[in-house]
């Protein structure tokens, strides 16, 4: 490991963190003995932003003595494939493991040695699997590789070589192997490409899957299919450097450097996780497997690790986007349980896990617009099962009055487009899966609402699927009607944003209230409830 010794001199700003709380300290003066963390900016001296801006580097601090792993005599290998890594891996899962009594209508079997062929399809409703099963997330990409079809299918069934598949699932097999298992999930092969038919029945049943896997591996770091999951790596970006502080006050000791912000880059902006399917992915499965560019990382609903901190990743290094399992509707339907069928305004914790949902799920990016419902129909079964409730095209009926206030975060898409409204129906103008955009929804609320919702339904495409696509839908609400103008807004050079801004006209003594207008509208006037208007400021 580096061994480096760091000054004074080399630190612009020093924060510490001892038992919870934090405080600044510029003179290095008084540094308690029962230090916990240490964080601080080094300056990356000839690296400048465009503005001509010196540039900082957060890292984190920590006492070695607390690392049991960091010793001189461990190493850490530079390539994921390693048994070193791998075996991490297994430690990971052996430290969580349940039943699961259900089985996906096809699993790609991994035959043992010596056969004829490497692989099989296995029909699971003419063969009972003996073990558990893991599943694959990954990106397909642009690059042509083997699908199940209705032409290959019998085929497939009868066997097929480990070298027709691409590096992705061939690593992912070999991933499956290593950890003790014979049947992997991709939903490439497992579900029929070119008939709508089984695809909408797999995908109605995609939440199942995932739910009783295993373990979800993904290749989180990778663009495509060929790219595979494993990869060459500098090992000190994983193990750090070992510093000794030389400053005043502080008792001498040695401490581990670690880039902050690790779980960021290594995880949340990974190009996977961009991804709006792989939003119920990582929900859903009970334990994820990721492969990241530099390291291993776990997520399950106890724990997130990564091999720089294999036991749990700290505090320091957590954030709101880290342990994603905190938004599992089970984790957090928990707190419903003690609530029971009340409908106090107390009562809606779970409406605001469903949010963060919707939030995360449209800040991804979905390639086939229609999946729009399907991606999602998995977390809305479930929370439908905390919730008790009626779903409504990504709305709620207890809660839909509030619900309908939804808006599109800046008018963009997670591509950064301006935010537009389907091409075919997909979704009743009043919920926010009619258009494709960055949702913010509306606050869940029970109490101190001005309208009332008489009825609302929705018809699906498939009946088996209510959660799925939808044919259309409709509202009926009873409220108060107050006069105003709607006009539109003159552009400007400086704010072409502002072209299609409008102004609600409030009473005389209010002035104007600006609202966004619809990314699609010309002379129509629908979009606007989609704007919250605060009862104060009517």
């Amino acid at each position: 490991m580096p061994d480096n010794d760091i000054s004074q001199e080399d630190i612009s700003v020093i924060y510490i963190v001892e038992r919870g709380k934090d405080s600044t300290i510029f003179g290095y003066k008084d540094i308690s003995e029962e230090l916990y963390l240490l964080m601080f900016f080094l300056s990356i001296k000839g690296d400048t932003s465009e503005n001509g801006m010196e540039r900082y580097k957060s890292f984190v601090v920590e006492p070695v003595q607390d690392l049991l792993r960091w010793t001189t005599e461990f190493e850490f290998p530079s390539h994921t494939a390693s048994e070193t890594c791998l075996t991490l891996a297994q430690d990971w899962i052996a430290r969580c493991q349940h039943p699961e009594p259900y089985y996906p209508t096809r699993l790609v079997e991994i035959l043992s040695p010596g056969k004829s062929t490497d692989l099989r399809l296995c029909l699971t409703h003419e063969e009972q699997p003996t073990g558990p099963y893991m599943t694959l997330s990954h990106r397909w990409g642009t690059a042509s590789f083997l699908k199940l079809t209705l032409a290959n299918l019998t085929d497939l069934v009868k066997g097929l070589s480990i070298t027709d598949l691409p590096q992705t699932f061939q690593d992912a097999i070999t991933v499956v192997r290593r950890l003790g298992c014979k049947y992997l999930w991709i939903d490439s092969l497992c579900i029929i490409q070119n008939s709508k038919e089984d695809w909408l029945h797999e995908a109605g049943l995609m939440g199942e899957v995932y739910e009783n896997s295993h373990c979800n591996i993904a290749a989180t770091w990778n663009s495509s299919s060929d790219d595979g999951l494993f990869a060459t790596r500098n090992p000190s970006e994983v193990e750090g450097i070992v510093v000794h502080p030389k400053w005043a006050g502080l008792k001498s000791a040695t401490f581990r450097v670690m880039e902050f912000g690790l779980w960021e880059r290594l995880i949340t902006s990974a190009g996977l996780n961009k991804r709006a399917w792989v939003v119920q992915e990582r929900l859903l499965a009970p334990r994820v497997l990721h492969f990241g560019r530099t390291q291993l990382a776990w997520e399950c609903h106890e724990v997130d690790a990564c091999e720089s901190y294999p036991t749990r990743l700290p505090v320091a290094q957590q954030s709101t986007q880290t342990i994603h399992k905190g938004l599992d509707p089970e984790t957090d339907g928990k707190i419903l349980q003690w609530m029971g069928d009340s409908k106090s305004s107390q009562n809606i914790h779970g409406y605001h896990v469903w949010n963060k949902i919707v939030a995360a799920y449209t800040a991804g990016e979905l390639t086939v617009a229609s999946d729009k419902f399907v991606a999602l129909s998995g977390l809305a079964k479930k929370m439908q099962t905390v919730l008790q409730d009626e779903y409504l095209a990504g709305l709620w009926k207890r809660t839909l009055a509030s619900d309908l206030l939804w808006k599109v975060h800046g008018g963009k898409q997670a591509n950064g487009l301006l935010s537009t409204r389907a091409a075919q129906y997909r979704a009743p103008t009043w919920s926010w899966a009619a258009l494709d955009g960055h949702i913010m929804p509306g606050r869940p609320n029970i109490d101190r609402i001005l309208i009332s919702i008489e009825e609302a339904a929705t018809d699906p495409i498939v009946s088996e699927n209510p959660l799925d696509q939808l044919k259309f839908g409709w509202v009926r609400l009873r409220g108060v009607l107050l006069p105003g103008t709607v006009k539109p807004q003159e552009s400007s050079a400086s704010q072409p944003e502002k072209m299609n801004v409008c102004f609600f006209q409030r009473k005389e003594n209010h002035g104007p209230l600006d609202l966004p207008r619809h990314p699609d509208r010309k002379s129509r006037s629908d979009g606007i409830l989609s704007h919250r208007i605060d009862r104060e400021s009517v």
